[in-house]
């Protein structure tokens, strides 16, 4: 009898995600969002998944690699915008705004509670240097837009990047999304969040900012595609 072809899967998929490279990244922030990393094995990640050990190391080299995947995804949609915004002639209480909501949006829009990922001590290793560039560079943008509505010497510009991260503590980790993504409004934690920030600057909050928030957005996905 002919062997399987490939690399067949222990038991038929337990996960969400359309491909076996989604399902590990699913039971991965599962596993190290409720246990941690250094607790969390390969082959706990594979059995949650429903492959076998092996196979994973064909989609991913290491639990590292799978790690710091995953703390990419909380940056990096992020940083998009903000370049995006860079190019824009929205004002600066605007492009803040929308970079408060836009990063408590993706926070909220997981099954799982990524961005608490950066908050686990493996995460200020050396290995994610590349992430901790990235994550440089987003809070740069929020302090400089803080800073052109209050002045570069005012100690407020260092808090809408912690007021956007908040979203963090305020959701829930039980593999559903509180605020999936939409095209058509945003979490009212969000808006919420985005209004916090510019009213501990005393900033007027910019007309139709929902609005115009949702655009820059999409703007922002056309240019990344």
């Amino acid at each position: 009898m002919a062997g399987h072809v490939g690399r067949p899967r222990k038991k038929s998929p337990k996960r969400r995600g359309s491909t076996a490279r989604e399902e590990i990244l699913d039971a991965s922030a599962e596993l190290f969002t409720t246990k941690g990393f250094a607790t969390t094995s390969t082959h706990q990640i594979a059995d949650a998944v429903g492959i076998r050990q092996a196979s994973l190391y064909y989609h991913f080299p290491s639990k590292t690699e799978i790690f710091l995947t995953l703390l990419n995804s909380t940056i990096e949609p992020s940083t998009t915008l903000a370049a995006a915004l860079g190019e824009s002639d929205a004002s600066p209480t605007l492009r803040l705004w929308s970079l408060v909501a836009a990063e408590s949006r993706l926070l909220l829009s997981t099954r799982w509670n990524v961005g608490r990922l950066y908050q686990l001590p493996v995460a200020a290793s050396e290995e994610f240097a590349e992430y901790h560039s990235q994550r440089a560079e987003l809070r740069d943008i929020f302090r400089s837009l803080a800073a052109d509505i209050v002045g570069t010497d005012d100690p407020r510009i260092d808090l809408p990047f912690h007021i956007a991260l908040s979203a963090i503590e305020m959701r829930p980790n039980n593999g559903e999304s509180p605020a999936p993504l939409s095209e058509e409004e945003l979490p009212e934690v969000s808006v919420m969040l985005a209004d916090a920030a510019l009213d501990i600057l005393h900033a007027e909050l910019p007309d139709d900012r929902v609005a115009r928030t949702l655009e820059l957005i999409r703007l922002a996905g056309e240019t990344e595609d």
